[in-house]
């Protein structure tokens, strides 16, 4: 029993000593597992942190090691040699160690053509836009050089043209007053000449009568040439009807009749396509052949009663629209229809010239005088630019007015058209002067309107 009893005890013993080992052993256990966990947590802390400035897989990148080795031999890591190589490298682009990449792209964004680019080629762009800027100006200042040249070129040659008209106009006054001279002379021996024969008269009174009567013969006969004279004097300076065409044979600006009265503003002519009629002419009408003649006082023909305008032609009619006519004196079938330009046997022969104002918004230029050529083209008359033996009309608009003379140092286009406005006036002149001497028919645009009717709207 004894022996039972103490084997018992210690089975016990060894239980109780193994479970206190046990016990211990969990507790170790518990805590090394405790702290494994926690160092497992500052690993994968430390992980993250560390992914942050670089990942597993970029570890091993060839520029990953070439920068980390390039700080290794500076005695830095790579974060601080990166950060110090950004800031060196902010301050070379900008200026400013402290600006980011975001800031850095915002100003490159706004930069013209930086799309799409790097720095450094944005650099060779500009430094090549800039070298074609400088090429572009260097060719707009030599052509600045070559235009103030050539501006005082043509203010010289200018200036020697004044020289020599007053040259030329000192040397003609020098002219009138040899002139006056001879004149004066002439003039006082005249009266030296008429006092002796004076004298002579009183010595020889027996042929006093005769003399007498020889003399009045004499004088009566220059006195009608000098009325002739003065007539035609008066004719080529104008006086007495500047501007007066000569007048033709009422007749002869007949070109037709009113065949028919219709109604709603319609009548039929006797013109026709067979009489080579066109569409849009138009004619003035008047009662009859007579009342087509130039008023003595004013110069002008009188307007018609009505204006037509063709709207139809057929073989030998053509049927035109009343575009106006005058309160209480209808259109009538014979009426007589006129058109200055129209005229089936002949081709008239025009010389245009002057501004005109066909649109009649009081602005007289010479693009509208160009609509009035085409107008005279358009129902065949022939423009010609001088006037020969064989011209019909000059119609003259208004004269073109020379503005102030330029200044020497005017541009060379004011100088330009300076010079192309005196020709433009001495053409002017020298026409009219031509139609008078020549006793041409003149029209300005007034009396062509009237002989042809309204210009088309």
């Amino acid at each position: 029993m004894a022996a039972r009893t103490g084997a018992s005890v210690g089975v016990a013993v060894t239980i109780t000593i193994l479970g206190a080992m046990s016990l211990g052993l969990f507790v170790t256990t518990m805590v090394f597992y405790g702290k494994a966990q926690s160092a497992k947590s500052d690993l994968d802390a430390a992980n993250e942190d560390y992914e942050q400035f670089v990942l597993p897989q970029e570890r091993e990148h060839a520029a990953i090691r070439a920068i980390r080795d390039e700080a290794s031999r500076e005695r830095k890591t790579v974060v601080g040699f990166l950060a110090m190589n950004k800031s060196e490298l902010m301050k070379t682009i900008t200026g400013e160690a402290s600006m980011g990449m975001a800031e850095l792209r915002e100003r490159l964004a706004g930069i013209e053509g930086a799309e799409g680019l790097s720095l450094i080629g944005l650099i060779e762009l500009k430094n090549d836009q800039i070298a074609t800027l400088d090429t572009q100006l260097a060719a707009a200042e030599a052509e600045r050089r070559a235009a103030q040249a050539a501006a005082r070129d043509e203010a010289q040659r200018v200036a020697n043209i004044e020289g020599d008209f007053n040259n030329a106009a000192a040397s003609m006054q020098n002219e009138v007053k040899v002139y006056a001279d001879s004149n004066k002379q002439l003039s006082e021996g005249f009266t030296a000449i008429e006092q002796r024969r004076i004298d002579q008269m009183e010595s020889q009174r027996r042929d006093f009568i005769l003399r007498q009567q020889q003399m009045q013969a004499t004088v009566n006969e220059l006195t009608q040439e000098n009325i002739v004279l003065q007539d035609q004097i008066a004719r080529l300076l104008g006086e007495g009807g500047v501007d007066r065409p000569m007048p033709l044979n009422e007749e002869a600006l007949v070109d037709g009749t009113v065949n028919q009265v219709n109604s709603g503003n319609e009548v039929v002519i006797s013109i026709g396509r067979n009489k080579k009629a066109i569409l849009g002419m138009t004619f003035a009408i008047y009662d009859d052949a007579t009342d087509i003649r130039i008023d003595n006082e004013t110069g002008e023909y009188p307007a018609g009663k009505a204006v037509v305008e063709i709207v139809r032609v057929e073989d030998t009619f053509s049927r035109a629209r009343v575009i106006s006519s005058s309160q209480g004196n209808p259109i009538v079938r014979g009426d007589v229809i006129a058109n200055a330009i129209y005229d089936p046997t002949k081709t008239y022969k025009f010389v245009v010239d002057g501004l005109f104002d066909t649109d009649g918004d009081g602005v007289a230029s010479r693009f509208e005088r160009e609509t009035l050529e085409a107008l005279i083209e358009r129902w065949g008359g022939i423009l010609v630019p001088e006037i020969s033996g064989d011209t019909d009309f000059v119609v003259l608009g208004e004269k073109p007015i020379l503005p102030p003379q330029p200044t020497v140092g005017a541009p060379v286009a004011t100088i330009q058209e300076y010079v192309r406005l005196q020709q433009e006036i001495q053409r002017y002149d020298d026409l009219m002067s031509k139609a008078e001497l020549t006793s041409m028919p003149l029209l300005n645009a007034n009396r062509l309107q009237t002989l042809i009717g309204d210009f088309p709207n």
